[in-house]
């Protein structure tokens, strides 16, 4: 059985030379759009009255659905939501063609 002093050894000495792992800037600048745009896309899901009156009954509120609502803010929200993925690719796969333009 090996002895677990010289094993605790071994680990110690191990430990210093792995290498840290690293994040590009442009995977963070990638993190913080899509953070930004989910942030986004909560905004204005509180402002659609359906999500609303399900978040009111979840935290044991009365629903406030009985008012009328117009639709603008909903339409927005889903338009959003369907178009924000594309809208994502067309701008990542702008800036790299942008990139590999400048790199020639």
């Amino acid at each position: 059985m090996p002895d677990p002093n010289k094993m605790s050894k071994i680990r110690q000495k191990t430990r210093g030379k792995r290498p840290l792992p690293q994040v590009s800037l442009q995977l963070l600048i990638v993190m913080m759009l899509l953070f930004a745009l989910a942030s986004i896309a909560l905004l204005y899901a509180t402002r659609v009255q359906a999500i609303q009156d399900e978040l009111a009954l979840l935290l044991g509120g009365s629903p406030l659905g009985n008012a009328p609502t117009s639709r603008s803010s909903h339409l927005i929200f889903l338009l959003f939501t369907y178009a924000s993925p594309l809208m994502l690719a067309a701008v990542m796969s702008l800036v790299v063609s942008f990139r590999r333009a400048r790199q020639r």
